[in-house]
């Protein structure tokens, strides 16, 4: 992409490029005047900008979620980087290679699809081998599947999240089936595949991360539970007992009721696999939170929504 990315911006450098703008406030200062608190993003990260002696005509000719031309210079603010925008234009779409300003994974897309069929075809179960070809086979499902993020913030937030994040546990529950054989590893590694697949058609990625309506509406555990049930239908080999578990280890794997989990985990496969799914949640969360803190004079995040504290990012090099 043209200019500086977002993670290699410098207080002092004067800048003059295109950014995805994330966000948007028109504010009131107490001296009656009008100001803007932005958001800027690009694939490296986001970075927060203001504009002084704003008017409402310019704060209506571009919304969230538009691609803005900025000119402005960097500075820093209690201990962070910020752009105070000189001017700000909207431009159009046709002008930008969109990929530049979605945050994607590092990890080869097609080795990590290819490694979770690899992992899909251990599975013995005749029914359950079917149903993760049914998904895994259909391009529409498996394009998305590769696309989607994890979330829209917190873990796994980019382009390849969702199967980065379920390769990830996909190879812990390899692990956990060889510790525990007394596990149903085919329903272990069908649940893993499975447990966010609903997040496919939960969020929106074209542009920006945000919910669908069906998203908001539903929710990824009733989107993934319906999914398996319509796909269950036609085949023959799988019983009602056997789509009745996976479906309850969808609709437990967040674990806890304040977490959207209609039901609790009652089975040891979707004990497993709620455990599994939160570990790699949390410590991609907590890359995350390293990656995206912005002040190198603290040794300490600023209070994390998920984690609900400050994280110590350690005592540096001695």
């Amino acid at each position: 992409m043209a200019g500086t990315t977002i993670a290699d911006l410098k207080s002092g450098d004067q800048i003059e490029q295109v950014f995805l703008l994330t966000g948007k406030v028109l504010r009131t200062a107490r001296n009656n005047s009008l100001y803007m608190q932005l958001e800027f993003g690009d694939r490296t990260g986001h970075i927060p900008g203001r504009v002084w002696d704003a008017t409402q005509e310019l704060a209506d000719s571009f919304q969230a979620d538009d691609f803005v031309r900025v000119k402005g210079r960097v500075e820093t603010y209690q201990n962070k980087l910020q752009v105070v925008v000189g001017s700000i234009e909207r431009r159009p779409e046709t002008e930008v290679d969109v990929t530049d300003f979605l945050p994607t994974t590092n990890k080869d897309v097609g080795e990590m699809f290819a490694r979770v069929i690899e992992i899909a075809k251990t599975v013995k179960h005749p029914g359950l081998r079917k149903l993760l070809g049914s998904f895994l086979k259909d391009e529409e499902i498996a394009d998305k599947f590769r696309r989607a993020p994890a979330a829209t913030s917190y873990h796994h937030a980019f382009i390849g999240g969702l199967l980065e994040h379920t390769l990830g546990i996909c190879e812990m529950a390899l692990s956990v089936a060889d510790r525990y054989p007394d596990l149903d590893r085919d329903m272990l590694i069908t649940g893993v595949i499975f447990h966010d697949i609903g997040k496919i058609e939960e969020f929106s990625y074209d542009r920006s991360f945000t919910y669908t309506d069906s998203g908001e509406l539903l929710g990824h555990l009733y989107i993934g539970a319906r999914m398996i049930e319509e796909r269950s239908a036609g085949i023959e080999e799988l019983s009602p007992d056997t789509v009745q578990a996976l479906v309850h280890l969808i609709l437990s794997h967040h674990g806890a009721y304040e977490y959207q989990s209609p039901k609790l985990p009652m089975t040891a496969e979707a004990l497993a696999v709620h455990h599994l799914d939160n570990l790699d949640a949390k410590i991609n969360a907590f890359r995350a939170a390293m990656f995206r803190d912005r002040d190198p004079a603290s040794r300490w995040t600023e209070w994390n929504r998920m984690f609900e504290r400050r994280l110590f990012k350690g005592y540096g090099p001695e």
